[in-house]
């Protein structure tokens, strides 16, 4: 009798085992794509250009900008993925006032990172002229310009020094910022990378 109650012990638990959610395995393939792969365009932009990081939106003077109006400033919020990583995992806000991710917005930060925080968006090929004034230094403004970036602490760039840097730039816009920055690993989205190398195939016009 005590072998049979035994037996009949191991069979629940084999079937119970047997039956259990078997995480990734049992999930479908369009859900196991969803927490794999975290979209920045889609799930970790929504949250940067509204909600906790309000003041980087409305065109407040001195705050790196995400969005103005219609434009979103996608390789300004991507150079700051470290800053994102460390607030989603309990850090402070390194600006003014006290601001922090729901759980939800963190997890997502959090996975992106993980992920390599990377830009998902490919961009179209660029056709016609690349100038400095009329693309390059947009980008400048919002991407590399701030109190601890280029203009601020590190010095400050324009036409003469970037044409001086040409294998400095072509290292970091291929690598979109994993190497080639003399102030280490920066995040440099595609669209950028890919308007820098077109302005130094072109010959540097200003």
């Amino acid at each position: 009798m005590k072998k049979l109650t035994i037996l009949s012990l191991l069979i629940v638990i084999t079937i119970a085992v047997s039956s259990c959610f078997k995480n990734y395995y049992d999930v479908s393939e369009s859900t196991l794509a969803s927490i794999n792969n975290v979209s920045f365009r889609n799930d970790v932009v929504p949250i940067v250009v509204s909600g906790a990081c309000g003041c980087h939106n409305n065109g407040k003077t001195g705050q790196v900008a995400f969005s103005h109006l219609d434009t979103i400033f996608y390789s300004a919020i991507q150079a700051r993925s470290a800053i994102l990583d460390k607030m989603a995992k309990g850090g402070e806000h390194p600006g003014e006032g006290s601001v922090s991710f729901t759980p939800s917005q963190a997890a997502i930060v959090k996975a992106w990172v993980a992920q390599g925080a990377k830009d998902d968006y490919t961009p179209p090929p660029i056709t016609g002229d690349i100038t400095y004034n009329l693309n390059i230094v947009p980008i400048y403004k919002t991407d590399c310009k701030g109190g601890t970036c280029h203009g601020g602490t590190a010095v400050a760039l324009d036409y003469t020094l970037l044409k001086s840097k040409e294998s400095t730039l072509k290292s970091m816009m291929s690598s979109l910022g994993a190497s080639g920055h003399p102030g280490g690993t920066i995040s440099v989205a595609p669209a950028s990378a890919a308007t820098f190398l077109a302005w130094i195939a072109q010959g540097y016009k200003n």
